[in-house]
């Protein structure tokens, strides 16, 4: 997991993670998006426009994954 955050906080470049979508089993799936060096207002910009297009805020993934069983 931090391999993916590593570059970005070494270097300071923006970067910030949103969700994308939910798997057919209702698991989130995010995207990583990453800009230019002081270009956060691009990141914001676009992680609005994603939200915008489609809404995730009231996505609630399920408690126990398709086919798991609980304890």
């Amino acid at each position: 997991m931090l391999a993916f955050t590593a570059p970005f906080n070494t270097t300071g470049q923006p970067a910030i993670a949103v969700p994308a979508a939910l798997s057919e089993s209702g698991t989130p799936i995010g995207v990583q998006l990453a800009a230019a060096y002081g270009r956060e207002d691009l990141l914001v910009c676009v992680a609005a426009q994603l939200e915008a297009e489609r809404p995730w805020a009231s996505l609630r993934p399920p408690v126990f994954p398709a086919g798991a069983t609980s304890a």
